[in-house]
C-alpha cells in the first residue's frame, strides 16, 4: 500500500482550484525525420476529415492550405488545396482572394497573375477582382498592362468607380488626352451631370486645359437639354444647375459678362428649364446684382417669378395655391387664357370623395369665369365655362356653391328662366341643402309662393328633418296659412316617419298653439306628446310648467277686450291647482318609475316652494321618497343599487300584524 493516500476531499478539492485554468494541449517535440512525417501526416487526416464532413466549410480550407505553407513550405499542396476548393464553389470570392495574397505575399507574381486572369475571366462582374488586378501590375509598374486592363474592364459596363480610377490612373502619369478620351466614353456610358461635373473641374484645374473648357461646358449643357427634351430622364439632371453656375463664372473670370448673360436669358427665354428648381432663378439674380444695370435686375426678378411657378406647375400641375399665384402675375390675355385651360384640365385623380383638392380646383374654374364676363365681357365664352365646370365635378358628389354662382351668372344677364332651370337641375340630380335654401330665398324675393312650396315639397322629400319642416312652417305663418301650418306640424309628428329632431317639433308645436292662443290645442299636444313618451318626467315638469304660464278663459278674454299688443297676468290659484293636478297625475301615473318619480317630486317641490303655501310644501314633503341600498345578481355577480321607498306606496302595503288577525280569525272559522 502506498504511504500517501488521495482521498476523494482532495481530488474534489484540486478540481475546483483548476477550474478556471484553460485546456492546454500537450507539447510534442518531434525528434527526427519519422516522427515528422508521421505528425503531418496525422494533421493532414484530420483537415482531410473535417473537409470530408463539411465541404463548403471553407474557413477550414484555407487553415488547411496555411498550414501548408507555414509548417511544411510546400506551396504545391497548398495550391493544390485552393484548387479543390474553387472547384467545390468558384465564385466564393474571399477565396480568391485569399489564395491570390497567399502568392502575392510570397512572391509568386506569374501565379498571382494566372489567379487574377482567371478570375476576371470566370467572374467579371466582381469589380474586387479587377481593382486587385490592376492595383497588382501599376505596383509592378506594367503601366500597358493596366491599361489593357481597364479598358477589358469597361466593356463590362462597370459602376462609375471603374472610370474614376481608370481616369485617376492616367491623371497620376500625365497623360491628359488619355484622360480627355476617356471622359469622351464615359459621358456616354454614364450621361449624367455628375459625370460632366468630373470632366469640367478636370479641364478647370488642367494648364491646358482652357480652350477645352468651353466645348466640354457647351457638350454638357447640350446634352443634358437634349436627354430632357427625348424623355430619357424625369425633368432635368439635378447638377444642371452647378454646371450653369460653374460655366457663368468661369466665362465672367475670362471678362465674358456677355456670354454668361446671354446663357442665363437663352435658357430662361427657350423655356427649357421650366422642371428645373429654384436654382438657376437664384443664380442669374445674383449675376444681374453684380454686373446688370437696374432694369436688367427687375428684368430678372419678374422673369424669374413667372418661370418659378410654371417649373413648380410643370412639376405638381396639382398645386392649385400655384395656379392662383402664378395667374396674378399674367397681363397678356392669350398667356392668361393659356394658363386658365392648364390649370382647369389638371382635374384632381380622386373622384369618390370631395376633398379641398377639389374646393380648390371648383373655384379656379369659377374665377376663370367671372374673368371672362367681367374682364373680357365675353358672356358666351364664361357660360360656355359654367357648363365645362359643371361637368368636370363627379356624378360621385357636387358643389353647391357653383351651381348657385351659375345661376346668377344667369340672372346678372337676365336669364331668369335659364337660373331655374340651373336650380332645378341641381335639386332634381344632387338635392344639395345649400341649393335648397338659395332656390327658396330666390323665389321668396319673387313673390312666387306656389314655387316656393313646391320647393319646400322637394326639400322634405329629400330631408325630412325637423329643422326643414319649422322652416316651412314659419313660411306659411308669415303667409297666415293657419291650416297649412297645423298640417306639416301634424305630418311631422307621424310615428311612421321617424323623422329626426322630433322632440324639436313638439316643442315647437307647442309654443306655435301658444302663439296663436289656443291653449286647449296646446293641452291636446301635450296629451299626444304623453301618449308618445308615457315616462318621461321632462315632458311632465313642461306640462305642469304650461299650466301656470297660460291665463284663465276669465284673463284671456280680459285680454281680447282690452286691445293690449301683449298679453300680461298674475297667477291665480285657478293655475296653480292645474299645475298641481298634472304634477300629481305625473307622479301617480309614474309607479314603478322610481327616478322619474323622484324627478317629479323634486321638480313640484321647486314649485310649491315658489308659487305655494308652508301646508302644500309640507304635503309634498311627505311625499318625499326613502333612499335605501339594495343587492341583486346581475350576469352572476352581486351588486349594490339605490332604490326608494315611497310613503304611499308603503301605506297600501298590508302589515304583518293586520295579516295575523286575519288568519286567527279564518282558524277560529274553521274550529267552529
Amino acid at each position: 500500500m502506498a504511504e500517501t493516500q488521495v482521498t476523494a476531499e482532495q481530488i474534489l478539492h484540486e478540481a475546483y482550484e483548476n477550474r478556471d485554468r484553460p485546456l492546454e494541449k500537450p507539447k510534442q517535440n518531434i525528434q527526427d525525420l519519422d516522427e515528422l512525417r508521421s505528425f503531418q501526416l496525422n494533421k493532414r487526416k484530420e483537415y482531410e476529415q473535417q473537409l470530408n464532413k463539411n465541404r463548403l466549410n471553407f474557413g477550414q480550407w484555407v487553415r488547411y492550405a496555411k498550414w501548408e505553407v507555414s509548417h511544411n513550405h510546400d506551396f504545391a499542396r497548398a495550391r493544390s488545396i485552393y484548387e479543390r476548393a474553387l472547384q467545390v464553389n468558384i465564385e466564393h470570392i474571399p477565396f480568391w482572394t485569399h489564395y491570390i495574397q497567399l502568392e502575392l505575399s510570397n512572391k509568386n507574381v506569374n501565379h498571382a497573375r494566372n489567379l487574377l486572369e482567371r478570375a476576371v475571366t470566370s467572374l467579371p462582374r466582381i469589380d474586387k477582382f479587377w481593382f486587385l488586378y490592376v492595383q497588382t501590375e501599376e505596383t509592378l509598374g506594367n503601366y500597358l498592362m493596366v491599361r489593357t486592363i481597364f479598358e477589358r474592364w469597361i466593356t463590362w459596363h462597370p459602376p462609375v468607380s471603374a472610370w474614376d480610377a481608370y481616369i485617376n490612373f492616367e491623371k497620376r502619369y500625365g497623360e491628359f488626352d488619355n484622360v480627355r478620351q476617356i471622359f469622351s466614353r464615359y459621358v456616354v456610358a454614364s450621361p449624367g451631370g455628375e459625370t460632366w461635373l468630373k470632366w469640367i473641374k478636370f479641364e478647370l484645374s488642367s494648364r491646358d486645359g482652357g480652350e477645352y473648357t468651353r466645348s466640354v461646358f457647351e457638350s454638357a449643357i447640350d446634352t443634358l437639354i437634349s436627354e430632357n427634351k427625348q424623355g430619357q430622364k424625369d425633368g432635368l439632371d439635378p447638377q444642371f444647375g452647378a454646371i450653369i453656375d460653374k460655366w457663368t463664372i468661369w466665362e465672367t473670370s475670362m471678362k465674358e459678362y456677355e456670354r454668361a448673360r446671354e446663357i442665363y436669358r437663352l435658357l430662361l427665354n427657350g423655356n427649357i428649364i421650366e422642371d428645373k428648381n429654384n436654382e438657376i432663378f437664384q443664380l442669374y439674380t445674383e449675376f444681374e446684382k453684380t454686373y446688370g444695370t437696374k432694369d436688367d435686375i427687375e428684368s430678372s426678378i419678374e422673369t424669374k417669378r413667372k418661370l418659378q411657378y410654371r417649373q413648380e406647375l410643370d412639376r405638381d400641375p396639382y398645386d392649385y395655391d400655384n395656379w392662383w399665384a402664378y395667374l396674378k402675375l399674367l397681363d397678356k390675355e392669350d398667356e392668361i387664357v393659356e394658363a386658365f385651360e392648364r390649370a382647369c384640365s389638371s382635374r384632381p385623380k380622386s373622384i369618390q370623395s370631395k376633398t379641398i383638392l377639389w374646393r380648390r380646383y371648383v373655384f379656379l374654374w369659377i374665377k376663370y369665369a367671372l374673368w371672362e364676363e367681367f374682364d373680357r365681357k365675353d358672356v358666351t365664352k364664361a357660360r360656355q365655362i359654367w357648363n365645362q365646370a359643371l361637368k368636370s365635378v363627379p356624378k360621385a358628389f357636387t358643389f353647391g356653391k357653383l351651381w348657385i354662382m351659375f345661376a346668377e351668372f344667369e340672372l346678372r344677364n337676365g336669364e331668369l328662366a335659364s337660373a331655374r332651370k340651373i336650380l332645378g337641375r341641381s335639386i332634381g340630380q344632387h338635392k344639395k341643402a345649400k341649393v335648397f335654401k338659395y332656390y327658396i330665398s330666390l323665389e321668396r324675393k319673387l313673390g312666387e309662393w306656389e314655387r316656393v312650396r313646391k320647393i319646400y315639397e322637394k326639400y322634405l322629400e329629400v330631408t325630412m328633418t325637423a329643422e326643414t319642416l319649422l322652416k316651412y312652417v314659419e313660411f306659411e305663418r308669415e303667409l297666415d296659412e293657419t291650416e297649412r301650418c297645423e298640417g306639416l306640424f301634424e305630418l311631422g309628428l307621424q310615428p311612421t316617419l321617424n323623422i329626426r329632431h322630433q322632440e324639436l317639433l313638439w316643442k315647437e308645436y307647442i309654443e306655435y298653439w301658444k302663439d296663436e292662443l289656443k291653449f286647449d290645442r296646446a293641452r291636446e299636444t301635450y296629451r299626444k306628446l304623453l301618449m308618445a313618451v308615457p315616462h318621461s318626467a321632462k315632458v311632465w315638469i313642461s306640462f305642469a310648467v304650461f299650466e301656470s304660464g297660460i291665463p284663465t278663459k276669465e284673463q284671456l278674454l280680459e285680454y281680447e277686450e282690452s286691445g293690449l299688443e301683449e298679453l300680461e297676468f298674475e297667477i291665480t290659484e285657478v293655475q296653480r291647482e292645474n299645475t298641481r293636478k298634472i304634477f300629481e297625475e305625473a307622479y301617480n301615473s309614474l309607479k314603478g318609475h322610481h327616478e322619474e318619480r323622484v324627478v317629479i317630486i323634486e321638480a313640484w317641490k321647486d314649485y310649491e316652494e315658489s308659487q305655494g303655501t308652508s301646508m302644500t310644501v309640507e304635503e309634498v314633503n311627505k311625499k318625499l321618497p326613502t333612499m335605501v341600498t339594495r343587492r341583486r345578481v346581475v350576469n352572476d355577480k352581486e351588486e349594490e343599487y339605490t332604490d326608494y321607498i315611497f310613503p304611499e306606496d308603503e301605506a297600501k302595503k298590508p302589515s304583518i300584524n293586520k295579516f295575523l288577525a286575519n288568519a286567527k280569525k279564518w282558524m277560529a272559522l274553521q274550529n267552529d
